[in-house]
């Protein structure tokens, strides 16, 4: 009595049961495969915030480095500025103190010219 018809009976539960029962492995089968790759994207997403936190400090260091570098060179040529700025005042001092009259004649020059200049 456990067969009726090919039509639906009790003949198909069996093979119902069994494409249930491997339906359900199946679905576990992939719901492990989901928690491996959570698993995994979780790895990888750890590692590219180490990567990226590690790029943006080594970022930040070389522009501190340029920056550092740029100071320094900006203050050598300040100085070197300030030094070549003496070396012309004293040039200049010396030359006033050995022609004393032709600096004075070439300071009355220049006041005049620019005195000119100033009325227009």
């Amino acid at each position: 009595m456990a067969k009726k018809t090919a039509s639906g009976g009790e003949a198909a539960k069996p093979a119902a049961a069994g494409a249930g029962s491997e339906a359900a492995r199946d679905l576990d089968a992939v719901s492990e495969q989901l928690e491996v790759l959570r698993r995994d994207v979780a790895v990888l997403v750890e590692m590219l915030g180490e990567l990226v936190g590690g790029t943006a400090r080594e970022g930040r260091e070389a522009i501190e480095r340029r920056a550092e570098d740029y100071v320094r060179k900006g203050r050598q040529r300040a100085d070197e500025a300030v030094s070549q700025a003496r070396a012309l005042e004293e040039e200049l001092e010396a030359k006033i103190t050995r022609n004393p009259l032709s600096a004075v004649l070439i300071a009355l020059g220049l006041g005049y010219v620019f005195g000119q200049m100033s009325r227009r």
